[in-house]
């Protein structure tokens, strides 16, 4: 039986979310050992499943495409970082146990994007590459697997191409935030591909992208398997219809002290999709 659905953005995070929370390892490392869940608004749905309750997604990220530019979101609003050891909520920055960190555990890392060679790309924005160059080479070092939750809708043709450009000092003109991008070619990448295979055992394939009314950033996918196991996950797809888009939330442009072409600007001084 073959079956289709589209997701918008927010349902395809709680779709990932659900997954990613699902995993067998993710739980072992959550009851067992250390299991981090680093910032990103799809880490916010994780984490939301983790928990079995609400939490203010849209302040659960530190960098964040916002209002149609990049931006960063204050150290002042940002919600506190969560992660577990061996069953315990502990509210921790993710630098202050990575150290601590041995196969086994788990850190969940957010992305902006990824290409249809495995590969996913990381934008960097803070001083020394933010968490991405705060956590990346010592987690290789150690040994700990790194997840990557990334929806669909961040598919570009070559992470491996793209990172080639940008960087704070390389960019001459910007409109919003100066990034670059680290590519990262290992790791276990979670697309709404994974997500269907981990929670029903279907294949599924990317068959669309794109929409308008609210469904801009969708994708559409066909799932294909059982009859029992396709209707299970369209049950599931239903129940998830309609989750609400995360709110707009950043700091003032006048206060904001990131890398940015609006930095320090008053409201007044802003272009209208900012104020």
């Amino acid at each position: 039986m073959q079956a289709l659905f589209t997701l918008t953005s927010s349902e395809s995070k709680r779709l990932l979310g659900k997954a990613v929370a699902a995993m067998p390892e993710v739980q072992q490392a959550k009851d067992q050992g250390y299991l981090v869940v680093g910032r990103g608004s799809t880490n916010g749905f994780i984490l939301e499943e983790l928990l079995k309750e609400k939490i203010d997604k849209e302040k659960y990220v530190a960098g964040q495409i916002i209002k149609g530019v990049l931006c960063v979101l204050g150290q002042g609003l940002r919600a506190r970082p969560v992660s577990f050891h061996k069953g315990e909520v502990i509210e921790v920055e993710p630098g202050a146990v990575i150290e601590k960190l041995t196969p086994g555990d788990i850190f969940i890392k957010g992305a902006n994007a990824v290409d249809p060679f495995g590969n996913v790309g990381v934008l960097m924005a803070g001083v020394g590459g933010g968490m991405m160059g705060q956590s990346y080479m010592a987690l290789k070092a150690q040994g700990v697997a790194t997840i990557y939750p990334v929806g669909l809708e961040k598919l570009i043709p070559s992470v491996e191409e793209a990172a080639l450009y940008g960087g704070k000092m390389m960019l001459g003109r910007t409109i919003g935030c100066r990034v670059g991008m680290a590519c990262v070619a290992d790791g276990r990448i979670v697309t709404e591909i994974e997500a269907v295979d981990i929670l029903f055992g279907l294949k599924a394939v990317h068959y669309a992208s794109g929409g308008w009314g609210g469904a801009e950033g969708a994708v559409t996918l066909i799932v294909e398997g059982e009859d029992a196991e396709v209707n299970r996950c369209l049950d599931l797809i239903e129940g998830i219809k309609g989750e609400p888009p995360l709110p707009a939330v950043k700091n003032p442009c006048k206060d904001c002290g990131a890398p940015c072409s609006f930095v320090g600007k008053e409201p007044a001084e802003l272009p209208a999709y900012l104020r």
